[in-house]
């Protein structure tokens, strides 16, 4: 028979009275066995206590970690969401940017082959006369640089275009191109390709073309004017004019 470790008075009343001597009265007025054996019952609510608290600090415990890892995982796809929102914005610029470059690439390309044509036209056109006017036959290409050195264009205040002379070192002088003319004709480095006062020039492009032999409009075919128009309108102008 087993006896139990703890007995309320009733019980302890209904035990068999060899067994009731066995048991001591406690405060409370329940029987205790008196023995030294371990209160297993106590031990088991205490386990139970434990246990009951244990599994709620694990359950409690869990949730901690379930609200952790859902809290890291709105992070990351937070600074994912703000990478890819970078990443366009950066996308987005890069394609502004080169498509700033191309259209500058253009624009200066434009700009610069603009400039060419207004220098040709310009600078180039009336050095091109001068030589003629000045050299003789066959020399007026030789001529050519040396007068396009002395030659630049600048913008005036009223926005036009202005043919500037230049001095030998390449600054802003005050001279007309009469003025360059005439210093070309008295240095000695050039009479051998200045032609006489009055005489006729060659033509820078067309020295060997019949326009640059030609003196009267009567003389020259609808080509030879063309040519002429082209290549010495100053010419051009004094014998159609």
């Amino acid at each position: 028979m087993t006896l139990a470790f703890r007995l309320d008075a009733a019980a302890h009343d209904s035990l068999d009275a060899a067994l009731q001597p066995f048991y001591v009265k406690q405060d409370d007025g329940n029987y205790r066995l008196d023995t030294d054996a371990p209160d297993t019952d106590g031990l088991k609510a205490k386990t139970d206590e434990l246990l009951g608290e244990t599994k709620r600090e694990r359950e409690l415990r869990k949730a901690a970690e379930d609200r952790a890892n859902a809290l890291e995982a709105a992070q990351k796809e937070a600074a994912n969401e703000n990478a890819r929102a970078k990443g366009d914005i950066e996308a987005i610029d890069k394609s502004y940017q080169e498509q700033i470059r191309k259209l500058n690439d253009e624009s200066t390309g434009k700009v610069s082959t603009l400039q060419k044509q207004i220098y040709d036209l310009t600078v180039g056109q009336a050095a091109n006369s001068l030589a003629n006017e000045l050299s003789i036959k066959g020399s007026a290409i030789a001529l050519l640089p040396h007068i396009q050195n002395r030659l630049s264009l600048e913008q005036a205040e009223d926005g036009q275009q202005k043919i500037r002379v230049l001095d030998l070192n390449g600054n802003k002088t005050g001279m007309t191109l009469d003025d360059l003319k005439q210093e070309f004709r008295s240095n000695e480095a050039f009479k051998p390709l200045i032609a006489a006062n009055g005489a006729s020039g060659s033509g820078a492009n067309g020295a060997n073309g019949s326009a640059g032999q030609i003196t009267k409009a009567t003389d020259m075919s609808e080509a030879d004017r063309i040519e002429l128009a082209q290549t010495n309108p100053e010419l051009f102008r004094k014998l159609f004019t």
